[in-house]
């Protein structure tokens, strides 16, 4: 089909305008599409500059945190507690290595003499809790191990303790305690073979070793200084006078004045020994708690009626004439802790009150198993009082501050029992008080533990009784000057 020259032309312009037509959405999108695309990229660029701004400003702390999680981390894996106990083990181990073989025979013989578990009976609960009192076995009084030790193992002995010095924690106080059973064994069996008479079956000459200056030296000046401690007081004192009396030729143990036993007072001498028993062990704690009960009623009937019922009971004295000599001390204060800690839970059955039944200073006496107050007094100055019989002088002071109708449970009423209140209240104060201060020079760690059991056994919310006694006793403050108790 032909068309005209200008029909060309018009069929030209025609096209051109429907491509125009067309293309002018498709251009208005793709101007759309361009802005769109340059505001997301405009927005994108927005949101990496508000991250860097958030990672520039929480940077640090988060490198902080990271650094600690890593830290705790390394912490576990590393366990720092554990090279510092592991180090300590290896210095202590080292400060014992000389002793090494000695350790062995004791942890050995240790083994070998424990009883087997028994079953706590319901009343015999006197046991469990009391720091003085553990398990007792029937064994030899000085331990095998002790013969075994010769000059060198006891030079060995005094090397231990000096390096024992700077350790608490760990094993240490164990074989602190170790080494000291030596030295009570060594003492022992000299001065039992030595008052017998017969060779000494020790691998050691205590007296040849002790008349060596320079060993003796070093011992004294270690002693003395683990004396300033605290540690092992008892034990100290009476080891540093057992090598003095060798090293200066002395006689070690006096002669037993047996024939003028019966010289002492009467109502110690009527007493049959007999009935009390050697050791506290599981047979015979049921003898000394009824003993004990029996010892109660009679003193309660000997401060009523002026004269004990029954002469036989009153162990405490055997007890603490036991404690004269050096290898029945022990375990005759153990007993005695046993006695007066039963004595004093059965006394508030039989007087229906609190308050101990002591009238007079005679009655505190007799209840601690002295005739006269001199021999109370030495027992204080040679630390031989338990913390019951510390108790007992504290409780007893602490009773002369009460109102004067609760003394009349002890004294009575009436005019006569007026008068023996005013006559010895004061005088119970004043001879206690004096005792008292003397234990806390001598003892105090032992007087501070006998004050901490009687406040929480008396008053266990205010704590009276440990703010009076360290007012009048601690302090040394003079209390109330009267003579009638309010």
């Amino acid at each position: 089909m032909r068309f005209p020259q200008g029909g060309k032309l018009w069929v030209m312009l025609l096209a051109c305008l429907v491509a125009l037509t067309l293309a002018a959405p498709l251009w208005g999108q793709a101007t759309d599409e361009d802005e769109v695309q340059t505001e997301l990229e405009r927005r994108g660029f927005d949101q990496f500059d508000r991250i860097h701004e958030a990672l520039h400003r929480w940077g640090k702390i988060l490198v902080w945190v990271a650094a600690a999680l890593l830290g705790i981390v390394a912490i576990k894996i590393i366990d720092p507690l554990r090279f510092y106990y592991g180090s300590h083990d290896r210095l202590l181990k080292r400060a014992v290595r000389g002793v090494d073989e000695l350790l062995k025979r004791i942890q050995e013989e240790a083994a070998s003499a424990e009883p087997e578990p028994q079953e706590e009976a319901a009343e015999g609960g006197l046991l469990a809790g009391m720091a003085e009192v553990a398990q007792f076995s029937q064994a030899e009084q000085v331990p095998a191990y002790v013969l075994t030790v010769n000059d060198l193992m006891l030079d060995n002995v005094r090397v231990a303790l000096s390096r024992l010095r700077r350790f608490e924690e760990g094993h240490a106080q164990r074989y602190k305690d170790y080494m000291f059973t030596v030295l009570k064994g060594i003492k022992t069996l000299t001065e039992d073979s030595i008052s017998a008479d017969v060779p000494s079956s020790l691998a050691v000459d205590a007296r040849e070793y002790f008349q060596d200056e320079k060993r003796y030296k070093a011992w004294k000046k270690l002693l003395s200084g683990l004396h300033e401690r605290g540690e092992n007081q008892e034990t100290i004192n009476s080891f540093l006078l057992f090598m003095r009396d060798l090293k200066e030729g002395r006689p070690l143990a006096p002669p037993t004045p047996a024939a003028s036993a019966p010289d002492d007072s009467t109502a110690v001498a009527d007493r049959p020994r007999s009935q009390v028993p050697d050791v506290l062990s599981e047979e015979t704690l049921g003898r000394i708690q009824q003993a004990a009960a029996r010892e109660a009623a009679n003193l309660v009937a000997m401060i009523r009626d002026g004269r004990p019922r029954d002469e036989s009971c009153g162990w405490q004295f055997e007890l603490v004439r036991r404690q004269q000599q050096l290898h029945l001390r022990d375990e005759a204060q153990r007993m005695l802790v046993v006695f007066l800690s039963a004595q004093r839970k059965v006394l508030p059955q039989i007087t229906r009150t609190r308050m101990l039944p002591c009238r007079t200073l005679d009655h505190v006496l007799h209840m601690l198993g002295v005739a006269e107050l001199a021999e109370l007094k030495k027992r204080i100055e040679t630390r031989q009082l338990n913390i019951q019989e510390i108790i007992l002088l504290e409780k007893t002071f602490l009773q002369t501050f009460a109102k004067r109708s609760s003394l009349e449970r002890v004294y009575g009423q009436g005019a006569d029992a007026g008068l023996m209140m005013d006559l010895h209240v004061p005088q119970l104060r004043r001879e206690t008080l004096a005792l008292l201060r003397r234990v806390h020079e001598t003892e105090p760690q032992r007087f501070d533990r006998a004050t901490q059991a009687l406040n929480e056994e008396e008053t266990p919310q205010h704590n009276e009784v440990r703010r009076l006694i360290e007012q009048y006793v601690n302090r040394r403050h003079d209390p109330p000057a009267t003579n009638t108790p309010t």
